[in-house]
């Protein structure tokens, strides 16, 4: 029968010294248990188990490679989900343990497995370093004729060797090169330990080659070499679950949900040794993975280009709050924002504009202007005919424009609120054109545009579907081509055959 997978547990720990009773909520820097008053009330800061994972496993041989005096504690399990009902019990029973032994023993933790685990794993350890030890000293005796010590390798911050990385593996699994790595701005990150911007995979599933949206990471292999590790999209992240010892409440999944950042440091469980740790978490908004990261891991700068960020707003941004300001870079662009930590990148980043601070902050301007359209038609406002946001306010996805279908890393561009440049789109004669587009927070919609909005350039080749989608669409007129019954085709700017020059020729002859 298979294990259930989904039961938890809590441990209970009794100091047999004094007698005091607590939960477990961790593992202090000495090893001794950090406890938790056992009272409901204090239920969000207990430490669960899966009562069939590694974690409890894990908590106890660090319990015992850490802690001075193991001995002077005993531990009992109960189940979390009954822990209101358990904890008074406890408490009665565990005032004289030795009367009630034969009532606690279906809780009592033995321990001496994980005891004698940890003795035997420090005998091996033990023996390796002598071993090591002794090689070191051989080395030693085997010095330069010129007596002096060979050249030390170089220490501290070391980004992953290139040369480790099999890139024609890599190409042949997920059906990128390195130069597309590098187009996108993802190799440096990559080989600096970080994910690499939202990027489209070609991958096997069943049988058949497929596009999925993912990240990639690069890992250490156990035999010393390099892989790249993909992290796929979800559909939704999974809030519902405990992340490392940690329930969401329902603040915490509305803020998740509207901003991407958790927007406050809480304590996560380390995973080998148990111990909570101030972490910050948020999630991916590509892929809807939940990433954290350890507090003292994250450095808030003082100045970001050419703006000093002050110590009240650093203390805010330590705590994981936001703090709207007017930044300006070193090449001296100025542009409002908000500045929030984000574990992904492990700093504080630019919160995109489709995130729900910018919509709060943004949203009593934008109810006057409706008051405004609204006085004006009378008290009606036209409404949408389509919804492209969600009930929280982010930008659907969408698949395809004017029956143009988008690849993945163009959807992603498109819900992150950037421009998306699409090619052979058609115009209302059918013709292919090139326009962009992107989503609007003011208007609430997307726009389609004849040049990229962020840039102001015109469309590569110049003219080349602008004179096109201006004489199609819009009704203009191009003085070459104004007596033209044909519509335009791509790229067309004059007549482009002997039939169309007759047409201009003849319809401007005077009479």
């Amino acid at each position: 029968m298979a294990k259930k997978t989904d039961e938890k547990d809590i441990l209970l720990v009794r100091d047999e010294k004094t007698g005091e009773l607590g939960v477990v909520g961790g593992l202090r820097s000495d090893g001794s248990p950090r406890t938790v008053p056992a009272k409901p009330e204090h239920s969000k800061d207990f430490m669960t188990f899966d009562r069939h994972g590694d974690l409890i496993d894990n908590f106890f041989k660090n319990f015992f490679r850490q802690c001075k005096d193991p001995s002077r504690f005993g531990f009992y399990r109960i189940a979390a989900d009954q822990a209101e009902k358990l904890l008074e019990v406890m408490k009665e029973l565990l005032k004289n343990p030795a009367a009630n032994a034969e009532l606690l023993s279906p809780h009592k933790v033995d321990t001496s497995g994980y005891e004698k685990t940890v003795t035997e794993e420090e005998k091996n350890l033990n023996g390796q370093q002598e071993t090591q030890t002794e090689k070191e000293m051989e080395q030693d005796n085997r010095k330069p004729e010129n007596g002096q010590d060979a050249p030390s390798e170089k220490k501290g911050y070391q980004p992953i060797d290139e040369s480790r990385i099999d890139w024609e593996k890599f190409e042949a699994q997920y059906g990128l090169t390195r130069e597309d790595l590098e187009k996108s701005k993802s190799l440096d990150k990559l080989l600096n330990y970080r994910k690499s911007e939202p990027l489209t995979v070609r991958v096997e599933v069943l049988g058949e080659i497929q596009e999925l949206g993912a990240r990639l990471e690069l890992k250490r292999m156990p035999d010393g070499s390099v892989d790249f590790v993909p992290d796929f999209v979800r559909k939704e992240p999974r809030l519902d679950e405990p992340h490392k010892g940690y329930t969401f409440t329902d603040e915490d999944r509305k803020a998740l949900r509207q901003t991407g950042n958790l927007g406050r440091v809480v304590n996560l469980a380390d995973k080998d040794t148990g111990e909570l740790v101030p972490s910050y978490i948020s999630i991916d908004r590509f892929t809807n993975r939940i990433e954290d990261v350890p507090v003292n891991k994250v450095r808030i700068a003082d100045r970001i280009g050419k703006t000093e960020i002050n110590e009240n707003e650093r203390n805010l941004l330590r705590a994981g709050g936001y703090v709207h300001k007017e930044i300006e870079l070193a090449n001296g662009r100025k542009f409002q924002t908000i500045l929030q930590v984000s574990a992904l990148d492990r700093s504080v980043e630019f919160v995109p504009r489709t995130a729900r601070i910018w919509q709060g902050e943004q949203h009593g301007q934008r109810e006057n202007r409706r008051r405004s359209a609204s006085q004006e038609n009378g008290g009606e406002v036209r409404k949408n005919s389509r919804q492209w946001t969600d009930e929280n306010g982010n930008i659907k996805p969408i698949g395809k424009w004017k029956g143009v279908e988008l690849t993945e890393q163009q959807k992603a561009d498109y819900i992150s609120g950037k421009t998306v440049r699409l090619e052979n789109v058609p115009d209302k004669q059918g013709n292919p054109a090139t326009i962009y587009i992107k989503f609007n927070m003011e208007k609430g919609r997307p726009f389609r545009y004849d040049t990229d909005p962020d840039k102001g350039q015109v469309i590569a080749p110049s003219n080349e579907s602008r004179t096109q989608i201006a004489v199609n669409n819009e009704g203009k007129t191009n003085e070459a081509t104004k007596h033209i019954k044909e519509p335009l085709q791509q790229g067309q700017t004059a007549p482009v055959n002997e039939g169309q020059q007759r047409q201009q020729r003849s319809k401007g002859v005077r009479i």
